[in-house]
């Protein structure tokens, strides 16, 4: 092993990963093709389950060995019931989401065709994301990474400076919904940031090409990069390295929750001291076994899982801008 890509916190704390952000329901719809603009297409339920782009973090990571605890809000309706129960599944503590009596708990709807791939819908409600109230910055001081999404910049950014003054690392997963706020917007926000996951949405912000994208991002403050690419791999920089690791071969039934799942597990290896070559790879093949069933909680694997499957996935490691 090399030398540890992250220096994290010292002393002991509670966890190892605290999500902050949306906790919801599911619904899966099995569809012919994905509906074009004034198009009516059949569908078939195929059924309802736990899901929310930070919670899923955190049950991957705690499906990999990781200690795990979930900031969020729902309703005190039967989605929310099954959300927290989604949540204490995984051995993630949910003790820390608000349940809003009356509230209504954010759920998608997810409408899949026959390769996997998806169309998504959210369903805002008063119980999307917590609000400011929600929040105890001191469980910051007890958790190792602080994990977030930036839909509500200002209260990301704040949590994200709390976080980091309370002496907890940061990981952002910059999407579409974060993106349109723009760079100038952001940078705050990717000033207090250790660790920044970008999706196809996120890369664009900064460059069309991968690598170049993760420069750049590394000029505005985190010192880790992951760039995922879905059927393309993922790449990841830090410390002057470079990685790329090309998707692991497998079958797909619902791409739901890859990255969330790459984003657990290569924040549970590098918490272990991994070095970014493994790290990836482990990382890539976690994705690749989430995406075996539908839902994206229903097939998270566990480490021997993960480590089996790492045989088959090479990675090429360089030097940053070579």
């Amino acid at each position: 092993m090399t030398d540890p890509v992250l220096v994290t916190p010292a002393g002991p704390r509670r966890w190892d990963v605290l999500g902050v952000g949306d906790v919801d329901m599911d619904m899966f719809l099995e569809v012919p093709t994905l509906a074009g603009r004034d198009e009516k297409v059949p569908a078939r339920l195929l059924g309802e389950h736990p899901g929310g782009m930070i919670a899923n973090v955190t049950c991957a990571a705690s499906a990999l060995g990781a200690s795990t605890a979930m900031v969020g809000r729902v309703g005190d309706d039967a989605y929310g019931k099954a959300a927290i129960e989604g949540l204490r599944e995984f051995g993630v503590d949910a003790s820390p989401v608000r349940v809003i009596e009356g509230g209504r708990t954010f759920y998608c709807v997810i409408m899949l065709d026959s390769s996997g791939e998806k169309a998504l819908t959210a369903v805002m409600t008063d119980c999307h994301w917590p609000l400011r109230e929600d929040v105890e910055p001191d469980l910051f001081q007890e958790s190792r990474v602080v994990h977030i999404g930036g839909d509500y910049l200002e209260l990301s950014t704040w949590i994200a400076q709390e976080a980091q003054s309370r002496g907890a690392l940061v990981s952002l997963d910059l999407e579409a919904s974060t993106a349109v706020h723009g760079l100038a917007a952001l940078d705050p926000l990717l000033a207090a940031t250790d660790i920044l996951f970008l999706n196809h949405a996120g890369q664009q912000l900064f460059d069309s090409d991968p690598a170049r994208a993760a420069s750049a991002a590394h000029e505005r403050g985190p010192s880790v990069v992951a760039v995922t690419r879905g059927a393309r791999g993922a790449l990841t920089s830090a410390a002057g390295s470079l990685v790329q690791v090309d998707a692991i071969t497998g079958p797909v039934a619902d791409t739901t929750g890859a990255g969330d799942c790459f984003i657990g597990a290569f924040l549970t290896r590098l918490l272990e001291g991994d070095d970014l070559g493994y790290a990836t790879r482990f990382a890539a093949c976690a994705a690749s076994v989430s995406i075996r069933t539908i839902g994206s909680r229903t097939s998270l694997p566990d480490h021997d899982t993960v480590v089996g499957l790492m045989d088959g996935a090479s990675v090429v490691q360089q030097p940053q801008g070579a």
